[in-house]
């Protein structure tokens, strides 16, 4: 079973935007999916768990990322630590506090979890969880992750974005189960614009 979130926001905005979650049921036959809201529910306490960066899955997301936006004509995503530590600190917090989304539950989003010294233009995340997947499986993992995003009209709009300029990604596992999250963030004349292709 796999679960997907979003949210984005420009600075200067007074309230995130609308989640909308995409739930997608994973087995070994074809996939099922459908569309739900985000809805509140009481925290449980999360079951003892020991957990692991998958930094394979990580990198292999991140080149998938690019690629996409290499193919739309979007300036690539440049690396970028913070993000990428808030991403896995988001994962590994929705795992230790049994939840998920974008929120946490002392109400901090994720510009709340950046840096606040860093000068942000735009800021926006994606989320995905799922259980009974082999972390050991680099690329299917990472494959499985992106197509959620891409499949959802509100997280492929995140990754093309030309207004986000640097991406950090975390995803983290506990046994079979996996968490994982995109943040991104637009700094003013950042990006690497990718390489114009010739005709004969």
């Amino acid at each position: 079973m796999a679960r997907i979130g979003l949210t984005r926001q420009s600075a200067g905005a007074r309230a995130l935007a609308t989640v909308i979650s995409l739930v997608v049921l994973f087995s070994w036959v074809p996939a099922s999916a459908q569309w739900s809201g985000q809805s509140g529910r009481q925290l449980q306490p999360a079951p003892r768990v020991r957990l692991f960066s998958l930094t394979g899955v990580e990198e292999a997301l991140f080149a998938m990322t690019n690629e996409v936006r290499r193919r739309q004509g979007r300036p690539l995503f440049l690396k970028d630590e913070s993000c990428r530590n808030a991403a896995r600190a988001h994962s590994a917090d929705m795992f230790l506090r049994n939840y998920f989304g974008h929120q946490d539950p002392d109400g901090r989003s994720v510009k709340e979890r950046l840096p606040a010294n860093r000068a942000l233009r735009q800021w926006g995340e994606n989320i995905w969880t799922g259980r009974g997947y082999d972390p050991r499986q680099i690329q299917h993992l990472a494959q499985v992750i992106m197509s959620g995003w891409m499949n959802s009209p509100g997280h492929r709009k995140n990754i093309l974005s030309p207004e986000y300029t640097h991406l950090g990604i975390g995803v983290i596992t506990n046994n079979q189960e996996v968490k994982a999250t995109q943040v991104f963030i637009g700094v003013a004349d950042a990006g690497i614009k990718p390489p114009r292709v010739s005709g004969r």
